[in-house]
């Protein structure tokens, strides 16, 4: 478990995981000699390189990053250019490919990934390299992969987020509990919501469904908490309509009833239960230890004095929910292979950004590095394993967002929620068969 001080959130100089992205100017992997060596990567070329929402805040980085590289590989020349956000990201890429002006190495995440994989838009690793099996034994398993779609990967994993359990000490003491002793099962976090409720008044947690796109709280609360799976061994139908499933989303129907779980999970955003958190209105909340910075920006000094980290409540499936910053090699790109050695150059810079913001890196050799481990967060990110549960399907955001607003409906009390996952799991299927 991990001590949180107002010193430890003050560090944290970065953003949300969905806007940072670089480190430092020195690889642990890929093609890369970090210290100056000879180059056993490709040879000159150009390469422009795409990140999302970086320009303010993280420019000394990519241009540090930039310039390590370039004077490591005589000869290449990287263009930086920087996308707002995913979305357009999307947009720009397919575009660029209409015009010819495309892009060498792409910024994505696991949510856009399927869609650009499934209309060609970016290339197979498979197809730049025949050295696939030694790359990806580089990498997480989890992470890499998160960017396998039908047996083929398209990704090179850069930096990813796992959730924690952030909690408030004070409220847990006030309710009889021990606040060296956080819940470490589902069914524990459930005893400990009903009784901090009972003895302060104050909801126990709040776990947001969200209604952004990329949200993926639904498919964390019933994939890796009630441990049921998304879609059947084939992929090609919903599995999620399960009486366990039931059984699990009805203690969030129970809880918002009573008021031990706050109300703001049902139609907030992630924000907005870490707004309740701040102000110590709920004693429970569950996401990377990224999310201190804000809390620390719009809590009192008493509430982050009295914040503890911990690990996220242990998965029936043994594995922690995880989300991922990755970097794909567009179809067309001039120089794949020089843009395949960058992407894996990059990826080897986390343990420098992993310094200023708890993030988690995504090579084996890095989330094992003594270096990396002595971080604040790590010992919470690395302990357990990942897994991406998302579902990889060209459709995911329809996907999501079908199971979002059906068990908001249950929550609501509108439906029951076995009716709730019929319904979403029948839409997933009409989906799933397009």
């Amino acid at each position: 478990m991990t001590r949180v001080t107002r010193k430890t959130v003050a560090l944290l100089a970065a953003a949300t995981a969905a806007t940072l992205t670089v480190g430092g100017c020195s690889a642990t992997s890929g093609g890369t000699e970090p210290d100056g060596g000879e180059s056993a990567g490709p040879g000159d070329g150009e390469i422009e390189f795409w990140t999302i929402n970086l320009k303010e805040g993280y420019q000394a980085y990519i241009e540090g990053l930039i310039d390590t590289y370039e004077a490591d590989h005589e000869g290449v020349t990287v263009t930086w250019v920087d996308v707002s956000d995913y979305q357009q990201t999307q947009t720009r890429l397919i575009s660029a490919l209409t015009s010819g002006d495309i892009p060498d190495v792409v910024n994505v995440t696991p949510f856009i990934l399927p869609l650009l994989a499934d209309n060609g838009t970016v290339l197979p690793i498979g197809e730049i390299t025949d050295d696939v099996e030694d790359i990806a034994a580089e990498y997480t398993e989890g992470f890499w992969d998160a960017g396998v779609i039908d047996g083929e990967p398209y990704a090179v994993p850069y930096y990813g987020s796992g959730s924690a359990l952030l909690y408030n000490k004070g409220i847990f003491e006030a309710a009889g509990l021990d606040p060296d002793q956080p819940p470490t099962t589902w069914a524990e976090v459930f005893e400990y919501a009903r009784r901090i409720h009972e003895r302060t008044g104050l909801a126990g947690f709040v776990h947001t469904l969200d209604d952004f796109n990329d949200a993926g709280n639904t498919a964390d609360i019933l994939a890796s908490q009630a441990g049921v799976p998304l879609l059947d061994e084939d992929g090609t139908a919903a599995a999620f309509n399960t009486p366990e499933a039931v059984e699990h989303v009805q203690n969030y129907v129970d809880g918002v009833a009573a008021g031990w779980i706050s109300g703001t999970s049902v139609n907030g955003t992630t924000l907005d239960g870490a707004r309740e958190f701040a102000q110590g209105q709920v004693a429970m909340m569950f996401n990377g230890p990224w999310l201190l910075r804000w809390i620390e920006a719009n809590a009192s000094a008493e509430v982050v004095e009295q914040i503890g980290l911990a690990p996220h409540p242990e998965s029936p499936t043994g594995y922690a929910n995880a989300f991922l910053q990755q970097f794909a090699i567009p179809a067309g790109s001039d120089d794949p292979a020089l843009a395949l050695d960058f992407a894996r150059y990059v990826s080897g810079t986390v343990i420098e950004l992993a310094a200023e913001a708890p993030v988690l890196p995504t090579l084996k050799a890095d989330v094992e590095d003594p270096a990396y481990l002595e971080l604040f967060g790590a010992d919470v990110l690395t302990s357990q394993p990942i897994r991406f549960f998302w579902p990889k399907h060209p459709d995911v955001a329809k996907l999501l967002e079908s199971l979002r607003q059906n068990l908001q409906a249950a929550l609501l009390g509108e439906v029951g929620v076995a009716e709730a996952l019929d319904a979403a799991a029948t839409e997933w299927n009409g989906l799933l068969a397009d």
